[in-house]
């Protein structure tokens, strides 16, 4: 399995890995939560890379006792790495509120070289802000890439995108840059930079601002990651985009109104992945219509949208739909079309 995984993608993996576990090491030494918040913003990004494996077509084909396979497996890797994210941003969040609280930052600086923790603070600022930038660009085209890409922004992007818009007003030259939104993983590298920065700086006069940066920390990286989970969350909820639902309604309205075709019933869609729809529908036809010439058109209507779509044809029987489904002995097989 891990054979068939691009090398772009691996040798990302193996970096982000090694960079956590000197991050690991640094936040031994230096004993600081906001160091602490930068090392599981390391193991988020190794996971982010990680979620690609599940793309390998090795993995996909061992998927042959399943309905649809592991075509969701990319989905829920994604949607576990998002999860990560949130729970450790949670853990770190009860951690800075319990420093704050109670009588648990007393002295741990004074017995630290300055030189030592300087050091321990600007490496870690360096080997997070890599780890993430691998993170969102050795992985491009891969699913965590996608959802980086087509998820809702979040709150913090729509605040860097008001601010980025009145930078952009005064030097238009950087609009390539910081519009239409600023990529989520890049505003992780800023957030946490200020927050290790700042704690460095003012970590040995205010005793608290170590805990006070890490919880801004988790802050912000719940609030980021949140429509991820969200987006894939959906995914895996079996529903569909607005956007998606808007087009199939369109091609299950030009469906309707084929020659022979009385009604369109019990319509399921939702998606597989991140590129493919599955659905299923029932089509009541008249007595004398032709059942393969109406399949394939209903089918030619829907198939533009619907990536795996299974049709019956219901003959009209009986005076009603409810009393239709008295009668199932008469009823086409199913008919089922993948592309």
């Amino acid at each position: 399995m891990i054979s068939d995984v691009s090398t772009k993608v691996k040798s990302g993996f193996f970096a982000c890995l090694a960079l956590t576990c000197i991050l690991s090491y640094i936040t031994s030494k230096a004993d600081s939560l906001v160091l602490s918040g930068s090392t599981w913003l390391s193991v988020f990004a190794t996971s982010a890379v990680g979620s690609s494996i599940t793309t390998s077509p090795s993995f996909i084909k061992r998927s042959s006792n399943y309905s649809f396979g592991f075509s969701r497996a990319p989905v829920m890797a994604v949607f576990t790495t998002t999860l990560l994210a949130q729970l450790f941003s949670v853990f770190l969040i009860k951690e800075s509120l319990e420093h704050l609280l109670g009588s648990h930052h007393g002295g741990q600086h004074d017995h630290e070289d300055e030189h030592s923790k300087s050091f321990y603070f600007i490496c870690s600022i360096i080997l997070t802000g890599v780890s993430l930038l691998v993170a969102a660009y050795s992985v491009t085209g891969q699913p965590f890439h996608h959802v980086l890409q087509v998820s809702s922004a979040s709150s913090l992007q729509e605040h860097a995108a008001d601010i980025s818009q009145g930078i952009c007003f005064f030097v238009p030259g950087l609009s390539r840059l910081l519009l239409p939104r600023i990529n989520a993983m890049i505003l992780l590298i800023f957030v946490n930079a200020a927050c290790s920065f700042f704690t460095l700086w003012f970590g040995d006069e205010f005793e608290w601002f170590d805990p006070m940066a890490t919880f801004i920390l988790s802050i912000g990286v719940f609030s980021t990651t949140m429509p991820f989970t969200a987006y894939t969350g959906k995914i895996l909820l079996q529903t569909t985009s607005p956007h998606i639902q808007n087009q199939i309604d369109r091609c299950i309205s030009e469906a309707s109104t084929v020659e022979g075709v009385l009604e369109l019933k019990a319509a399921h869609f939702w998606q597989l992945d991140f590129s493919k729809i599955a659905g299923s529908v029932d089509v009541r036809v008249r007595r004398d219509a032709n059942d393969q010439v109406v399949l394939a058109t209903v089918c030619e209507k829907l198939t533009s949208i619907i990536n795996v779509l299974t049709v019956e044809i219901v003959k009209d029987t009986s005076a009603s739909w409810g009393n239709m489904y008295q009668s199932m002995d008469k009823m086409a097989p199913l008919h089922q079309f993948q592309r």
